[in-house]
């Protein structure tokens, strides 16, 4: 029973949720606008999300795990980023990308992403 705990929890760590979206991410933050709401405490940890899928801000200010190459950042939905119809491309805080790729990268892809 242990061995299969152990195999469960190695496999959820490199396989992504199911209810997970699937993009690209950037970090200039160009093409962003703030929620309609202000988040409480202020992070250096933000991402902007697709304003399609969130039109009235829906879930601004949520946790959202993001995963690219075996590599996670956990972010707050601060912003909405005008990605295109049907886009699931997100824009990272610098910082944030900085957690999974080297800035001078510009974008990665995929990267998927999840509300914790």
């Amino acid at each position: 029973m242990m061995l299969l705990k152990y195999t469960f929890l190695a496999l959820s760590a490199i396989i992504p949720a199911a209810n997970a979206y699937t993009g690209r991410a950037s970090w200039d933050s160009l093409g962003t606008t703030p929620c309609p709401q202000t988040c409480g405490t202020p992070t250096d940890f933000r991402v902007a999300l697709p304003v399609t899928l969130f039109p009235n801000g829906e879930k601004c200010c949520s946790q959202v795990l993001v995963q690219y190459q075996g590599k996670r950042v956990a972010v707050t939905f601060t912003d909405l980023f005008l990605a295109g119809a049907n886009s699931f491309n997100i824009s990272l805080s610098h910082q944030a990308f900085a957690e999974l790729a080297p800035l001078e990268v510009g974008t990665i892809s995929p990267v998927s992403w999840n509300f914790e």
